[in-house]
């Protein structure tokens, strides 16, 4: 169960209560039509993986060419701890002093990285040396020596205030002669074979705007070596973090798989300097969550965050969430209060739709006596049994409408949820210490005692005792809770302190309308 990620789960949820819904429905009203199928859209827009350029020839990879011996450094400040390779000029980790679990050190965006680890297409490496490192002015600069009479200069600027840092690299030719050649910048690397804590990180997912197209790649499904052309920016996302190398100018950028790495960064063919001529390549990353909220101010590109009517309805959500925590600093309390602000919304339809459930159920003797007066002629059976339901205005699927309203909206605040760092480390009350982790009270061997998933399954499971429902139909009382309880054991506490609230209330809800 835990393979599965938990957008497949959702989607899976969704898919199986629609197939019950349409065939206990089919088995209660057989000669209905059902003029209507219902799918679910995609919560963001997906480029599919293209080939803009591929060539047949295999660059020399960052990973087949022998590193320069490593001597890191850490740099520190009020915001940020940074270990830097000294020799190589890359970033290998970087950490946030924010959003920390508890007993977290800080919040860890990058790690085992190799982000602006910079060589000659032939395999040469700048050898750096610290020009400065200055923790006040957070200004790094390293001097290299290029083969024969390249030099290089490399700068990293930390940001004070955002998560968006400055880099530059500077070749000059200090040779007599003019010199052409190809320089490759890393972004990153991707190990395939990382174990995966899925409360933590989510599969990562490459993502290229290149022709001013954004495409959308899974690793793990990279077989060879692609190049693309007239790229803008280069990202690396996951569940709560996000990187993102940005180009002054449109360059080559590539992907290619060694082993079990996948490697990503940008590509200079065309650097040709004169005799004491130089070249700039000027660069921008950000580093840090991967949260709307927090890098929409940086980045312009807001299709990277995904786009759709889903995506939209979990930002809303969202909104109106952090409004309410502005009034009540507790997240947990704040999904409370939204949930039930949303019940009140949709009490008049919850009702009618009660109510019409209520009155079908007291029409079955005459939905009986119809069906065994016209067995032998199903289109009047059918016409009658409208009329009945006519007559009576109620809709035979009506229990379905406050279930079917209900899942876009938990659709959208599991997209406002899964990757909102504001949730992570944020603890509610009593047992609950977590909201982005399961609320597990105990462990048994291996296995993890959560209670809010069992929770949800008991209040599931005494909605479908309080609903009327043809006999036919009894087996939802037990399959349904029982798919819930499966599909979602193991989602966090936040989102699913929002589906018991929900069900908590409409238990209230049902015994008020059915007491009447």
């Amino acid at each position: 169960m835990d393979k599965l990620n938990e957008e497949v789960r959702l989607i899976i949820a969704f898919t199986v209560t629609i197939i019950i819904i349409l065939v206990f429905g089919k088995m209660q009203g057989r000669h209905s039509e059902i003029s209507k199928q219902t799918s679910l859209p995609s919560s963001e827009s997906t480029t599919e993986e293209t080939v803009i350029y591929h060539e047949k020839q295999v660059i020399e990879k960052p990973s087949d060419i022998p590193l320069l011996e490593s001597e890191q450094k850490t740099y520190e400040d009020s915001r940020y701890i940074i270990v830097i390779d000294t020799i190589s000029g890359s970033i290998k980790k970087l950490g946030i002093k924010k959003y920390q679990r508890k007993n977290e050190p800080f919040f860890t965006v990058l790690e085992n990285s190799q982000l602006l680890l910079d060589s000659a297409k032939d395999g040469i490496y700048p050898e750096y040396k610290i020009s400065s490192w200055d923790e006040k002015s957070s200004l790094i600069t390293f001097i290299g020596h290029l083969g024969k009479n390249i030099y290089a200069e490399k700068s990293i600027s930390i940001p004070s205030d955002s998560h968006t840092f400055q880099s530059s690299i500077t070749l000059v030719n200090k040779d007599a002669n003019r010199t052409f050649f190809t320089y490759i910048i890393q972004a990153g690397r991707v190990n395939l074979h990382q174990p995966v804590n899925r409360n933590e990180i989510s599969p990562p997912e490459l993502l290229i705007k290149t022709n001013g197209q954004i495409l959308k790649l899974n690793p793990s499904r990279i077989k060879q070596d692609t190049f693309y052309e007239n790229t803008q920016w280069i990202a690396l996302k996951q569940r709560y973090t996000l990187l993102m190398l940005k180009t002054k100018e449109e360059t080559k950028s590539f992907v290619v798989r060694e082993n079990n790495f996948v490697n990503f960064g940008f590509m200079y063919e065309t650097i040709n300097m004169e005799s004491n001529g130089h070249k700039n390549i000027n660069l921008s990353f950000y580093a840090g969550p991967s949260d709307y909220f927090i890098a929409r101010n940086e980045i312009d590109d807001k299709k990277l965050f995904g786009s759709g009517f889903f995506a939209s309805m979990g930002r809303f959500l969202f909104t109106l969430l952090s409004y309410i925590h502005r009034v009540i600093p507790n997240w947990g309390w704040a999904i409370i209060i939204l949930t039930l602000i949303i019940k009140v919304l949709f009490f008049p339809l919850t009702k009618n739709s009660l109510k019409s459930m209520k009155t079908l159920q007291k029409l079955r003797p005459y939905l009986q006596e119809i069906q065994k007066k016209y067995k032998d002629n199903p289109q009047q059976m059918q016409k009658e049994m409208m009329n009945l339901y006519k007559d009576y205005k109620i809709n035979p699927f009506g229990g379905c409408i406050p279930m079917l309203i209900q899942f876009p909206i938990f659709i959208g605040f599991f997209i406002a949820l899964r990757s909102s760092i504001f949730f992570r480390g944020a603890p509610f009350c009593l047992w609950i210490n977590d909201l982005s982790l399961p609320d597990t009270i105990a462990q048994v061997g291996n296995f993890n005692i959560n209670l809010l998933p069992l929770l949800m399954a008991i209040t599931s499971f005494w909605q479908q005792k309080l609903t009327p429902q043809e006999p036919s139909q009894k087996a939802m009382t037990y399959m349904m809770p029982a798919i819930f309880l499966l599909l979602f054991y193991n989602f966090s506490s936040g989102l699913l302190l929002y589906w018991v609230t929900m069900n908590a209330a409409g238990l209230i809800e049902q015994y008020f309308i059915y007491k009447k």
